[in-house]
């Protein structure tokens, strides 16, 4: 009789290295047009997003409600769930998320995205900077398919990651509450790439860790009751000689 002690993390996982990489490979193949769209629209809400206007900073939480919900219900429910145990427990994270980033977007005062200059706001752009223009490229250095790639807006870990960039670049109350889900799924899924001997497990414990200190900076510094900060768009415009308010976040 083999003892606990004899079992290793890979033991728990129904599934190999190459089946799980052939499974971004047919979620690709089958919805190549929206994955590309929605990889594309993450770029947009990075650009829209730092040059300001309140309407884009509430439609910068519904596409990333959007985004959950498609890699939660699509890639996570119909492509994951049949190889691995766990995602049935795993699914009411994605939905709680996708639902708080609505709720959020519908608040009369919303959340401001917008560059600060300290830590929180540098550690956001370059988990962005992953997310988005870098992860893609983590398959191809591994030896997959380049079909096998990781989009922004589609595939769980590169959203999940871009996902706590965008909070971190956010100002107003509450906004921790957008952190809980992205970390949990971080924990988990580096859990999943370390059994499965992939060098890229720590990118998301890394991940989860800025986003954690940097959210402790900002409570220890009061961020969140300071003036909001001023885009680059609106800091143009005063400086032409148009009037550029700033108040307090909620």
């Amino acid at each position: 009789m083999t003892d606990w002690w004899d079992y290793h993390l890979i033991d728990f996982l129904l599934f190999s290295t190459r089946v799980y990489y052939r499974l971004f490979v047919s979620f690709n193949l089958a919805f190549w047009p929206v994955n590309l769209v929605l990889y594309l629209a993450g770029a947009v809400l990075v650009y829209r997003g730092l040059r300001g206007g309140r309407l884009f900073q509430r439609g910068i939480l519904v596409v990333l409600a959007v985004m959950w919900a498609w890699a939660g219900a699509v890639f996570m429910g119909h492509y994951y769930r049949p190889i691995n145990w766990a995602v049935p427990y795993i699914l009411p994270i994605f939905a709680f998320q996708a639902v708080i980033m609505v709720l959020f977007s519908l608040r009369k005062t919303p959340l401001v995205f917008c560059w600060r200059g300290d830590f929180s706001s540098m550690a956001g752009v370059a988990l962005l900077i992953l997310a988005i223009p870098v992860y893609p490229f983590f398959s191809l250095l591994a030896g997959h398919d380049v079909l096998a790639a990781e989009l922004f807006g589609s595939a769980p870990d590169p959203t999940i990651i871009g996902t706590l960039g965008f909070v971190l670049l956010m100002r107003g109350t509450w906004r921790w509450l957008l952190l809980p889900a992205p970390v949990l799924w971080c924990m988990l899924t580096s859990l999943t790439l370390w059994a499965m001997d992939q060098d890229i497990a720590w990118l998301p414990l890394v991940a989860a860790w800025l986003a954690i200190l940097g959210g402790w900076m900002d409570a220890k510094s009061g961020v969140t009751r300071k003036p909001e900060a001023t885009s680059p768009a609106h800091l143009n415009r005063a400086q032409r000689g148009a009037a550029d308010p700033a108040g307090l976040v909620e």
